[in-house]
């Protein structure tokens, strides 16, 4: 959404509900008065920090390494507060914080209490993006797969959840409105039944065996993921200040808008709250062999060029398709946040034709239906490496702060 489109939306919403809570900038008591469409209009464009602080590597223990360590375990930069100032530079006024949280805790072993300077740390990220004026969301991201623990022991998965959320909650519960808690990220949905397997996280032992695939219907997946959420709302509620009142992001059902539509897909309730506080988060990555691909030996598909795919494709239409099926959740008085999309480069590193036209497509759907998009980049085209922080590329860079 361009800033001057941003500004006037606002203000005019604010007019017609008969107050100022609106204008950019609203202070702490605006906030809790806001519902979630309405804090979707102040959010404008957003971009994820990925694969850093949910950056996962079994080499580096839950009890040893530097904090610092584990958001450089995927070949990421250690976060700064220039790399928010840079976001913000950028036209982005919000940014997405995935995160791993059990790097520390040693659950195999009974024991569910997260290491304090690694609260800390992302909790000192979260205040350098408060600081930069950007809304902030953080949620448990992947994080070494734990999630498939649902379909093998359902009790043990409860416990790291309900430890997460309590600390986490906790930690943050005074903090600022403009942070947004998401409950998880893909994996509840099909998910709950990955593998969780050895080799992926040190901690387990020949003992534990959660190394073949859970055997969950999806009806018993859908079934599950409601009460997964509707334990994340209860948790963070319970804990008062200003978790009473703090916006709460729901992953759709593998964050897939198709599954997220499907009617055994429900939101939670939030009965402590008479205004609507609850958003719905999917992401976007259509088509896939467009937008994930890039490799072209890949067996599962690759297309050099993504118009020469599907000539529908490369048009707004396309796209609203897909965006209009969330419909059903703003009609419903739910916020939308696409929490990740974007196009990966070819394998040698170069831009795919129709990137930039593809972004400004969802950029233009998104303003029409009041959702905010989280860009998935990873210093891909956002560097954020020493002296180079922001876009290199100037169409790109275009899309964002475009006038």
């Amino acid at each position: 959404m361009t800033k001057v489109k941003k500004i006037m939306s606002v203000l005019m919403s604010g007019i017609l509900a008969g107050s100022l809570w609106a204008i950019p900038g609203a202070d702490e008591v605006s906030l809790k008065e806001m519902n979630s469409p309405q804090l979707i209009q102040l959010m404008g464009n957003g971009i994820n920090l990925g694969n850093t602080m949910e950056a996962a590597g079994s080499w580096l223990g839950y009890n040893h390494a530097q904090v610092t360590d584990y958001e450089k375990a995927w070949g990421q930069p250690v976060t700064t507060k220039k790399m928010f100032e840079a976001m913000k530079a950028a036209g982005f006024d919000s940014v997405r914080i995935p995160v791993a949280w059990t790097h520390t805790m040693d659950w195999s072993r009974g024991k569910f209490t997260i290491r304090k300077d690694y609260l800390d740390r992302v909790a000192k990220v979260v205040d350098w993006a408060l600081e930069s004026d950007l809304f902030v969301i953080i949620n448990d991201h992947w994080d070494y797969q734990w999630w498939g623990m649902f379909s093998h022991d359902e009790a043990l998965a409860w416990k790291i959840y309900e430890a997460i959320w309590s600390q986490v909650g906790e930690r943050f519960k005074d903090y600022s409105l403009k942070l947004i808690f998401e409950g998880g990220n893909e994996e509840i949905g099909d998910r709950l039944n990955d593998v969780v397997d050895t080799k992926v996280d040190s901690r387990l032992d020949a003992s534990i065996k959660y190394s073949s695939k859970g055997k969950l219907t999806e009806n018993q997946c859908y079934a599950l993921s409601e009460k997964i959420d509707q334990k994340f709302v209860d948790i963070i509620r319970s804990q008062g200040s200003n978790n009473s009142k703090r916006f709460l992001l729901i992953p759709g059902y593998n964050t897939d808008i198709d599954k997220t539509g499907d009617s055994r897909f429900k939101m939670p309730a939030d009965k402590t709250n008479t205004i609507q506080k609850l958003i719905v988060s999917v992401h976007y990555y259509k088509p896939e062999t467009y937008c994930l691909v890039n490799d072209p030996k890949n067996s599962w598909g690759y297309m050099d060029s993504w118009p020469g795919y599907d000539s529908n494709f490369n048009t707004v239409s396309k796209q609203n398709y897909w965006f209009r099926k969330l419909n059903k959740f703003t009609e419903q008085g739910y916020g939308v946040i696409i929490g990740e999309y974007g196009v990966s480069t070819r394998k040698d590193g170069t831009k795919k034709p129709g990137m930039e036209s593809w972004m400004q497509s969802v950029l233009d759907n998104c303003e029409k239906y009041n959702y905010c998009p989280m860009l998935w980049d990873c210093n891909t085209f956002f560097k954020k490496n020493g002296n180079v922080l922001g876009f290199t590329d100037s169409d790109i860079s275009a899309v964002y702060l475009r006038k």
